[in-house]
């Protein structure tokens, strides 16, 4: 592929933040619940990891969903701390290859930007503890740019940016963004999303390190 510009979605892409995020989540809930916020619905690991990638609101608005609008933008800093929290206690990590794909990449001459649907201090927290910090041009989030969706969010990269990119993630809100700004997507099928999330990609991968084949067949 003659592009450039590559995207990358954080959670489920770069880094396996599947217990990071859901023990998070769970906290936050548990503080619901014993603040009386909420009624203890019961939820389950399924629940927590289910959410995980998406949107805050729409992921909170999923799992409490008869909670006012209030309840839910108050439990958004509660939830940002327990994320920080785990992420400086050192919990997840990369996927498989993400460091030397992502380094070598970089040496073709990629340029490389994150699109998150995550909290503006746990990204860039995180690429900062696995040292990757240097290799991205940009790193954005939805919360930071105060972006309505994903969507919106990778338009902004590309406004910034200059340039057609391709985006790659694991998620349909990932594919989503892509096709509506009119990019090649490629999906990580290792990821969280399932293969029906990831029907619309142009291209599919297994592996991280398979990126690089897949950049260079085009």
């Amino acid at each position: 592929m003659k592009v450039k510009v590559l995207i990358f979605d954080m959670d489920g892409t770069l880094f396996d933040s599947r217990q990071l995020l859901s023990q998070a989540i769970e906290n936050t809930l548990q503080y619901a619940v014993e603040q009386k916020m909420y009624d203890d619905e019961g939820w389950t690991e399924k629940d927590r990891v289910g959410v995980i990638g998406q949107p805050y609101h729409q992921a909170f608005r999923e799992l409490l969903p008869q909670a006012s609008e209030q309840v839910i933008n108050d439990l958004e800093p509660v939830l940002d701390r327990f994320i920080l929290r785990e992420v400086n206690n050192g919990k997840g990590g990369l996927f498989p290859g993400v460091k030397e794909t992502l380094s070598d990449l970089s040496v073709q001459g990629y340029e490389l930007y994150v699109a998150s649907n995550g909290n503006a201090e746990y990204v860039p927290a995180a690429l900062e503890r696995e040292g990757l910090t240097s290799l991205f041009k940009g790193v954005f989030s939805v919360q930071q740019y105060q972006a309505g969706n994903k969507v919106e969010l990778v338009r902004t990269i590309l406004q910034k940016a200059g340039k057609d990119a391709i985006m790659i993630g694991d998620r349909s809100s990932d594919i989503e963004a892509g096709k509506e700004n009119q990019l090649v997507t490629i999906g990580c099928r290792f990821g969280y999303g399932d293969d029906k999330e990831l029907a619309g990609s142009d291209k599919a991968v297994d592996h991280f390190k398979e990126l690089t084949q897949v950049l260079t067949e085009g």
